[in-house]
């Protein structure tokens, strides 16, 4: 066997391989299977449009019924929660982000440190250097 053989054996062998491991990901090509949340989306736009009046592509809905129905049997389908649904009425809404949550129990957070007191003043503080000359472009005179 020639090193071109013995090249595109391996070759093939990496492809093989790489087959094998895109199809476990479900990162796969045409044959992959479809992620749930592209399949619960779809579903959305089914029931979406069969509620408003439109016609939906015939069987979509069963088809797609029928793999999330797989996708949960098999243990794959994530928890369902919806993402956009308001809190009920007379809810805490959230702390905005970057603040400290409350102390349980209802106690009242302790008070912050007092600032520092500022140093005792002596008296006149006398000026450390005298004040620099002038530029010496301001002495001269325009004798023109």
């Amino acid at each position: 066997m020639g090193f071109m053989d013995k090249a595109k054996a391996a070759a093939d062998n990496l492809a093989a391989k790489a087959d094998t491991a895109f199809a476990s990901s479900g990162l796969g090509g045409p044959g992959a299977a479809v992620s749930p949340e592209k399949l619960l989306r779809d579903l959305g736009v089914v029931s979406y449009l069969e509620a408003t009046g439109r016609s939906a592509p015939e069987g979509e809905k069963e088809r797609l019924m029928s793999a999330l129905g797989g996708l949960e049997s098999a243990g794959t389908l994530p928890a369902l929660v919806l993402q956009t649904t308001p809190p009920p009425p007379g809810a805490v809404p959230p702390p905005p982000a970057g603040t400290v949550p409350p102390p349980p129990g209802g106690m009242a957070p302790p008070p912050p440190p007092a600032a520092p007191a500022p140093p005792a003043s002596t008296g006149p503080v006398a000026p450390s250097a005298p004040p620099p000359p002038p530029p010496s472009w301001m002495n001269k005179s325009e004798d023109a």
